[in-house]
């Protein structure tokens, strides 16, 4: 079972070279299931068990395509911020790109991953990135529809849009 594997990769690759203070291991495992409940291919369901180690952690993009195959590793290369970009929307809508490049695999382990990851959205942003935050999530839905569309990840994810939406702006006033 493939994703086992990934699951022991993940938690070990944090475990030995992990920098990021959030708990990232909880939030690659939620994307991870929320593609294997969906159903979704095991290809699709490994990248999003790995999308964030290499942003994250030591582990590169190559060793990812040598354990789990070029499917996977070109899902998590998509999804991985290009550390050239500072801009904050910019490196996002780039990853949009490359995503939507690569087609509905991409798409489907980014939604995941912005699905999640929205709950955590405008908490003690700046104003500036607060509207950010909401530029991309709206470009991600719009774009995503041809490729997830008729999905009810991509339903899912439209419909928490205007929830973030309402909190985040809510947030601005305060």
């Amino acid at each position: 079972m493939r994703e086992r594997g990934a699951i022991q990769y993940l938690v070990h690759s944090f475990e030995s070279s992990g920098n990021n203070p959030k708990p990232v291991i909880l939030h690659s495992t939620r994307v991870g299931m929320e593609l294997y409940d969906r159903g979704y291919e095991q290809d699709i369901v490994v990248a999003g068990f790995l999308h964030d180690p290499v942003e994250d952690t030591a582990v590169t993009e190559a060793e990812i395509r040598s354990r789990f195959g070029d499917e996977v590793a070109n899902v998590v290369a998509a999804t991985t911020f290009d550390e050239d970009i500072d801009d904050y929307l910019d490196r996002h809508l780039d990853i949009y790109e490359r995503c939507f490049a690569l087609g509905r695999p991409a798409v489907a382990v980014k939604a995941a991953d912005v699905l999640d990851n929205s709950d955590y959205y405008a908490l003690g942003d700046s104003d500036t990135l607060k509207r950010d935050v909401l530029e991309k999530m709206a470009c991600f839905v719009e774009h995503s529809e041809p490729y997830i569309g008729d999905e009810e990840l991509y339903h899912d994810l439209g419909n928490k849009f205007p929830v973030v939406k309402e909190r985040v702006e809510q947030s601005m006033t305060e």
